[in-house]
């Protein structure tokens, strides 16, 4: 899989420019971040365990706060039974009570869980549903794998490109970079928004006599005529 370094290296190949490295690795980070907006990547579930007098807890690095998709808590600690908890903003003026239960997304990346943890609280689970960011992109490492997938890898090029034609003023070839970069990003759409088919169950909508199927030559019923013979 490529690297930042190589894809530099296919940037500089592919447009003569003499913007820095930095610059250009800010340009495909930036990118990324907006791909990872655009078509959502979910994470493995997050795991809290709840201690006595602890109402906030820090959430993965790459958890994006706006795309957390849902919040349950274990019913009692052990138990493996989970509610819902519903999310409050900090912000709003809704008025809520020691022991409501919900959730808030504070500071600093930490999640508020109320109502505060008791000592029978002690080590009940509560499990975070959400979608991911990218790791960033700099240019202290530039050995690093990107985090798209590695056969839309040339979006974080035309990102880069698009950005370098741009800032030059040379509008031609920022155009055409553009739109290479999103008939690129539609094919990512379609394959990636939906990247597992959803199987739906047969259902047996046949009308049914006696326990039987019943069709118009009465198959599967005992005694019946089909119009092949015996």
């Amino acid at each position: 899989m490529p690297t930042v370094q190589e894809l530099l290296t296919t940037i500089d190949t592919s447009y003569r420019n003499s913007y820095s490295i930095t610059q250009k690795v800010e340009w495909m980070d930036t990118t990324q971040k907006q791909i990872f907006q655009t078509v959502r990547h979910e994470a493995l579930p997050y795991s809290i365990s709840l201690s006595a007098n602890f109402a906030f807890y820090p959430l993965p690095p790459d958890c994006d706060p706006m795309g957390i998709k849902q919040v349950v808590i274990e019913t009692k600690a052990g138990r493996d039974r989970y509610d819902d908890l519903r999310f409050v903003s900090i912000e709003s003026n809704e008025d809520v009570g020691d022991s409501s239960r919900f959730y808030s997304i504070g500071a600093n990346q930490n999640i508020f869980i109320n109502p505060l943890p008791k000592l029978e609280d002690e080590g009940r689970k509560v499990f975070v549903y959400y979608n991911r960011r990218p790791a960033e992109l700099t240019a202290s490492q530039l050995d690093r794998i990107p985090d798209l997938e590695e056969d839309f890898q040339e979006l974080l090029v035309l990102g880069c490109l698009e950005r370098i034609a741009r800032a030059r003023g040379e509008y031609d070839d920022k155009n055409a970079f553009a739109a290479d970069y999103l008939a690129l990003l539609r094919d990512y759409k379609s394959l990636y928004r939906t990247p597992y088919p959803e199987y739906t169950k047969p259902q047996d909508k046949m009308p049914r006599r006696r326990g039987h199927v019943a069709t118009k030559y009465g198959y599967g019923r005992r005694n019946a005529v089909y119009p092949w013979g015996e």
